[in-house]
Formats: C-alpha cells, structure tokens, sequence
C-alpha cells in the first residue's frame, strides 16, 4: 500500500469522503481505505520492472548509483572507478590495460580533492562517519553532524580549529537534535580526545552556529539505553518509565544529567521489584559517580512518596 501523490495525476483525496487514497499494488487500484471507493484502476507502476529477493540481489540489479549523501564531500555524485580490473564481459585485463586504469583511478581520485578545503572537508567528513560507526549510530545522526560541520565550514567557525574537536562537536549535537541517548564521555572515546575538548567545541558550536539551546535526549530513552546496556529484567525498566513519568517535575529534573536520574530511577525500580541491583554496578553502565546515584535517589525519596501495594496471597 502507498498514498497517492499529486504528481500522478491522481487526486490525493477521496471525492466522496476526503480521506487519503491509497493504491493497491497487486490489484493496480487507487482507492480509499475508509468508504472503498475506486479512484482509479490498472494504475501505472512507477517502480522498477525487475523483482529482488533479497538486498544482494537489489543491489546487484539497481542501475542507479547511490543516493546523495552530506556525508561525502562531493555529495556521493563522483564517479569511481573499481579495482576489480575487468572488462564489461568480466574477462581481467591484460598487463598493460591494468596499468592504465590504474593510472586512470589514482588521477581520479586526486581529482575529487583539487583543492585544500575540499580535502579538509573529506578529512572531516570521513572522520564523522567513523566515529558514528563506532558508535553505532543511525544515518540520520551522521547526516545531521555532516551538515552541522558544513554549515560551521560556510560560517568559517571551523577555520584553524581542532579536526577531532569539530568532529566529536558536531557528531555530539547532531546525536542531541535527533533524541539519540549519547553522553559526551562515549562521543569523546568514540573519537579518541579528552571529554574537555569535546565540551569546549560544542559550546564554541553552539554558540556560532546553531544559537539555540538544543535539550538533550529524556530520561526515558536513557533509562531504556541502561537496561538494554546492562541486560536488566523489562519488568524493572517498566516500572522505572513509570515513575519516571509520575515524578516528571522541573525541581527534580532542572540542570541534573538524565544519565545520572536515569540510574537513580532504575536503582529504586530494582529495589521495588525485589532484585537488588547494587548502585556501584547501575553507576559504571551509566557512566555516572555512586555518590550521583546516591543524590538522585535522596532527592526522588525527599519530594515524593512511593507506595508499593502488595496483592493478597490466593488460599490453595
């Protein structure tokens, strides 16, 4: 199923309800999923005339290149000739052939980068994208910091500054835009530079580039991140998003680290449930000081009251 666009002249709204069509593929109809009604039949199939059974097939049968991408320097629109040194019958190439492609590719190559800023931008970019591997991190997240390190080149904000700085800088808001539960400590040893650098470069980032406060991700997602991390029962991360949303007040919640409630609220889930996590093993997942634990715990026990209620045992 997929909703119809305006650029198959098909109108996108149903006449007789004004919901959104939908089409069928098997059946090549437009129609609408609430009355039924048939906008359209034996629609045109604007996709490819070839099926694939998996993505090793897809790939081998696109005829397209790859979609443009902010991670590359050049867009991903540069051609690049393979080191597969074959010819389009997939016999190899003789001797002298090899050397010329040879040739051919390293001029190429030396070509994308003609001047300094573009090879400072691939250096960067590069850098971005081995970093966010390390950690695991979406395409959406790499994209992000692509395009907040090319919008701090265009400003001159990243001008004779630190590479590893700005990448780490940049790999660490893009993860605080998009709601992805990193610390500064694990961008930092993603990219291999101290924890005050990092911080120094994002605020300089922040700053000159984006002007505005960006929060970081809710205590929810860190609280699923630290019970996935840890491999902690679901029982305990369910109850822990519970009290995290029962008690979500700005006095308890205002300049503290999500990481550090995080840990407070699982360590009290722990307790509720009956399986005693110890604080020093819930404070090395998170990242945070036993003495934060500690703190967060008094102060949810100071402003609120938690009740527990027991059910009555059944008579055999």
């Amino acid at each position: 199923m997929w909703k119809t666009s305006s650029d198959s002249g098909i109108s996108t709204a149903c006449p007789v309800c004004g919901k959104f069509l939908i089409g069928d593929y098997d059946k090549g109809e437009v129609v609408c999923p609430s009355c039924g009604f048939v906008a359209a039949d034996q629609a045109e199939d604007q996709g490819p005339e070839w099926k694939a059974l998996d993505l090793e097939e897809k790939e081998r049968r696109v005829r397209v290149g790859s979609p443009r991408t902010l991670s590359l320097h050049d867009f991903g629109l540069t051609t690049e000739i393979g080191g597969q040194m074959r010819d389009s019958h997939g016999k190899s190439l003789n001797p002298y052939m090899r050397n010329a492609v040879g040739k051919m590719k390293k001029w190429q190559t030396r070509i994308r980068t003609s001047s300094s800023e573009e090879r400072g931008l691939s250096n960067v970019l590069s850098r971005i994208t081995e970093v966010a591997s390390i950690l695991t991190l979406p395409r959406m997240v790499s994209e992000t910091a692509a395009h907040i390190y090319r919008v701090s080149a265009r400003m001159k904000v990243a001008k004779s500054k630190s590479i590893i700085g700005m990448t780490a800088a940049s790999v660490y808001l893009s993860c605080r835009k998009c709601g992805v539960g990193r610390s500064l400590k694990e961008v930092a040893r993603a990219a291999g530079v101290d924890k005050r650098t990092v911080a120094k470069y994002y605020r300089l980032v922040l700053k000159e580039v984006e002007r505005a406060y960006v929060p970081p991700p809710s205590v929810d997602k860190y609280i699923s991140k630290l019970v996935n991390t840890a491999k902690i029962d679901p029982k305990i991360e369910r109850l822990a998003l519970q009290l995290a949303s029962k008690t979500n007040d700005t006095k308890i919640s205002s300049g503290k680290a999500p990481a550090g409630l995080a840990a407070a609220y699982v360590y009290i889930s722990s307790v509720l449930s009956g399986e005693h996590i110890p604080q020093r093993e819930i404070a090395e997942v998170a990242e945070v000081t036993e003495v934060t634990v500690r703190n967060r715990c008094r102060e949810l026990l100071d402003n609120y009251i938690i009740r527990q209620r027991l059910k009555p045992l059944m008579a055999r």
